[in-house]
């Protein structure tokens, strides 16, 4: 479908790698860094973001900012730091609405191993369904539920991965376990392309380079980091050092020479 193809190229570009940056974190707790949202926008679209991924407040105040500069991908999906469970994943958005708003995607999160997992599933394929009849991709986002054991939690991701690509995801965000060898055991058994998830703020920019540089060794096509970009001094340099990891095939030490002394 030639409508559902040009929305995923502002989110992918033709070379088929990207960096996504999730600023959606505002429900989950606070983020200082999300204060001075506009600014924070600009940082990312001049740092190169190909796209951001966002819920429906924060694109209409931004809106003026990220047309024909980055895709945008709507959240559908969402769960509050003042709710009983914040895994416990509900349809807070429509597809209808996304396509309204301009989307050029919609991406649902489903934890993986948690005991509503079969009723976030059956929201991810209606949202699937929902999109199919208007072009619009979808990212289906697998996270693993928090209070599995460490050492279940790989495989989790592993079967998350190949679920919502079952399920009609065109791109998986997923999140990758401590274990790098499962790294590209996740990516080959998903059907879809896979964009890795960065998770809690490591603690160092070093670090989000060596785990950037080990999901794409893995086979990933880029990167839907929010923390781990927007967390640090200097937004719109850690997406260039990201970028350049992704999308040309940097090292980490000439990633690492972008950021210069920021922090």
């Amino acid at each position: 479908m030639e409508s559902k193809l040009l929305r995923l190229r502002r989110i992918v570009p033709p070379e088929g790698k990207t960096v996504i940056v999730p600023i959606d974190h505002g429900i989950e707790g606070y983020f200082p860094q999300l204060e001075d949202f506009r600014n924070l926008v600009s940082a990312l679209i001049a740092g190169g973001a190909d796209a951001l991924l966002v819920r429906r407040g924060l694109l209409k105040r931004v809106a003026d900012l990220v047309a024909g500069r980055a895709g945008v991908v709507y959240r559908v999906s969402g769960a509050t730091v003042t709710s009983p469970d914040v895994q416990d994943q509900r349809l807070v958005g429509t597809v209808f609405e996304a396509v309204r708003a301009g989307a050029d995607a919609v991406v649902f999160t489903v934890t993986i191993g948690h005991p509503k997992e079969a009723d976030m599933l059956t929201a991810f394929g209606e949202v699937v369904d929902e999109a199919s009849y208007y072009g619009l991709p979808v990212i289906g986002e697998a996270e693993p539920w928090s209070k599995a054991k460490e050492e279940e939690r790989a495989e989790l991701l592993r079967q998350g991965a190949r679920i919502l690509s079952e399920e009609g995801a065109d791109i998986v965000k997923t999140f990758f376990p401590k274990d790098e060898s499962y790294y590209p055991k996740i990516v080959r058994y998903s059907l879809a392309p896979v964009v890795a998830a960065g998770g809690p703020r490591l603690n160092s920019q070093l670090d989000v380079l060596r785990f950037v540089k080990a999901v794409m060794d893995a086979g990933a096509i880029g990167t839907c980091m929010g923390r781990n970009v927007w967390g640090w001094d200097n937004p719109e340099l850690m997406v260039k050092a990201v970028a350049a990891i992704v999308k040309k095939g940097a090292s980490i030490e000439e990633a690492s020479r972008i950021l210069g002394g920021s922090r």
